[in-house]
């Protein structure tokens, strides 16, 4: 697989399980047809191999409830609705984080009775946007225009697009315009769309920029004659997920869009092939060489690639930032998977 220079800050790897020892040092090359902007890449992504997930749930933890959830999630939404989008300047920091470090992890997954039409369909995935006052619409846009280089076939949205206001998703409606795909743009809610407290409304929004929003249905991709079911659920914590609902209709292998990885063991049992989930930041701030200390994913799930069963499990770190305008050795992550058929 070729490594694609995201200019102006990214190298991108090729991550399937054998890439790193077989490639070697990452050679920054410019997408076909395109021309090369400028700049130096600075940060690299990585997906390793699939590790095990366990249906065994943390104990005495549980991401919606208890007093110190309830008191973060009140103080966070009450500073991101009353005071963040008044503060001049907040969203300089992250802005200029996000234009030197975002990184791009790639990974070719085989699915099992993937339609030859679709073989080596290239899915673009960015969760977490959380666009509002950390990122400045310049900041997003470019990011997006970035990542639109890659010239991915299908592009998905894996929920938080907003942080606290149905006015952010208005406010950045040129970066939410400009990604497009030729198999389309889908994306999901995740809780952070919920504390908006205007769901449908920002779905209007965001089905106004032409990305079809998959709450609780699916959709058929169509390449070549042949057929793919792409479904997606609403939130885990927030919203009212309905994986009945949203494989109806649908035919193997299906591929789902949850913003919370926590429905993976679910989507196992209802015979999804492959999941894609953000909500987790991978923990956001974290110390080096240390695991997750915060952690949003009762299982674990926080980054990376997952399998249980026979469904594997992809989780983004995700684009933008929530709380604090700042990650710490956690880079905003987008991922690029080639799927192969088997």
């Amino acid at each position: 697989m070729q490594r694609v220079f995201l200019p102006p800050a990214t190298t991108i790897r090729d991550v399937s399980a054998a890439g790193e020892a077989a490639l070697g040092p990452a050679v920054p090359l410019v997408p076909h047809g395109r021309r090369e902007v400028g700049g130096a890449p600075t940060s690299q992504g990585h997906l390793e191999a699939p590790h095990p997930a366990l249906e065994r749930r943390r104990p005495l933890f549980h991401p919606a409830r208890g007093w110190f959830r309830r008191t973060e999630r009140a103080a966070s939404h009450f500073l991101a609705r009353n005071v963040y989008p008044w503060v001049p300047g907040l969203g300089l920091p992250y802005s200029a984080l996000l234009d030197r470090n975002l990184t791009l992890s790639e990974a070719r997954i085989e699915l099992s009775g993937l339609p030859r039409a679709f073989d080596g369909l290239r899915v673009l995935l960015i969760t977490d946007i959380h666009a509002g006052p950390f990122i400045s619409p310049g900041a997003l846009k470019g990011a997006v225009d970035r990542l639109q280089l890659l010239e991915p076939d299908l592009i998905l949205l894996g929920g938080d697009l907003a942080t606290a206001r149905v006015e952010e998703i208005r406010d950045n409606a040129a970066a939410f315009r400009s990604l497009r795909a030729p198999c389309g743009v889908f994306a999901v809610l995740g809780n952070h769309d919920h504390y908006t407290g205007e769901s449908e409304r920002l779905i209007s929004l965001v089905e106004e920029t032409g990305i079809g929003v998959l709450n609780n249905r699916s959709v058929d991709l169509r390449r070549g004659g042949q057929r793919l079911s792409l479904a997606g659920v609403d939130d885990l914590l927030m919203g009212s997920p309905d994986l009945e609902r949203a494989l109806h209709r649908t035919e193997p292998p299906v591929v789902l869009l949850s913003h919370n990885p926590d429905l993976l063991f679910d989507a196992a049992r209802h015979g999804v092939a492959l999941m894609l989930s953000g909500h987790t930041h991978a923990g956001q701030i974290r110390l080096r060489g240390l695991p997750v200390l915060v952690r949003q994913s009762r299982y674990r799930l926080d980054e990376g690639r997952y399998r249980y069963r026979e469904t594997e499990l992809v989780v983004s770190r995700g684009l933008g930032a929530v709380g604090v305008p700042w990650r710490s050795n956690c880079a905003p992550e987008a991922i690029l998977l080639t799927l192969d058929a088997a």
